[in-house]
């Protein structure tokens, strides 16, 4: 997978690639350049390399050898700091809440334990009792872009509240995109956030097959001629529509040729 790109260093324009990036994912970063022209991460990936508080995003590069790599919101942006601290305090109400409720329950377990003479079962306060607001910001603040390719079949699991997934052919290229979504957990008792996701199926892909396995749960399965390659974004759906839209995919096509 990984030697069997080289020749399209020159067209893409990446004489000075990373050594730690493979040839396709420096490739999809290249393609991606128009929709991403913010700075890489500091070696921590945590804070912007150049220590900037404008732009409202950053990128950090892949692990050497891996085939993701990430867009996260910049912490030192002063809307990124104020959609946090909203979203904190919404968790901080939640939980306040959770507890009162809890404290509320333990109260009439000790009265009924003096009553019957019987032990109650009394629910504490969990990770669920933040609500979605947490599963939201985490999601609003990152776009994943993880890459396959030169595979003979590819197969994804997703959740969401969706029960069809919207299928789009575009310029030779086969777009799978769901948005984000909010769906009750029956097994746990609990609300659910869904990140928006986006597949791009590239190359000799016959139309990919969705199947609903289960309540808010699917499968995507797509059988492949080498070569192909399927570029998957999830998280912000503002920042993926962009990338959609910008994105040199024609590239990453001839690429494949």
């Amino acid at each position: 997978m990984k030697g069997a790109v080289l020749i399209l260093l020159g067209s893409l324009a990446i004489s000075a690639q990373d050594p730690s990036q493979t040839p396709v994912i420096s490739a999809v970063r290249a393609a991606m350049a128009p929709a991403l022209p913010f700075p890489d991460t500091d070696h921590s990936g945590v804070f912007p390399a150049n220590g900037k508080t404008e732009p409202l995003w950053m990128v950090r590069p892949p692990e050497p050898g891996d085939q993701t790599f990430e867009v996260i919101a910049n912490p030192l942006n002063e809307v990124n700091q104020l959609r946090a601290a909203r979203a904190m305090a919404q968790i901080q109400t939640n939980v306040e809440a959770a507890q009162r409720r809890a404290a509320a329950q333990y109260e009439h377990a000790v009265a009924e334990a003096k009553r019957t003479g019987k032990s109650q079962e009394v629910d504490g306060v969990t990770l669920a009792d933040e609500g979605i607001a947490g599963a939201k910001i985490d999601a609003d603040s990152h776009v994943l872009i993880e890459v396959a390719s030169r595979q003979q079949s590819y197969t994804f699991e997703i959740a969401s509240a969706m029960e069809l997934l919207s299928t789009t052919t575009l310029d030779s290229r086969v777009v799978i995109a769901m948005p984000a979504s909010t769906y009750r957990d029956e097994r746990l008792g609990t609300d659910r956030y869904s990140e928006a996701q986006t597949f791009v199926f590239l190359g000799r892909i016959p139309a990919p097959q969705v199947r609903h396995l289960a309540n808010h749960s699917f499968e995507i399965i797509a059988t492949a001629d080498v070569p192909s390659m399927v570029v998957r974004l999830r998280g912000n759906d503002t920042l993926i529509a962009d990338l959609l839209r910008k994105t040199d995919w024609m590239a990453l096509l001839e690429l494949l040729k």
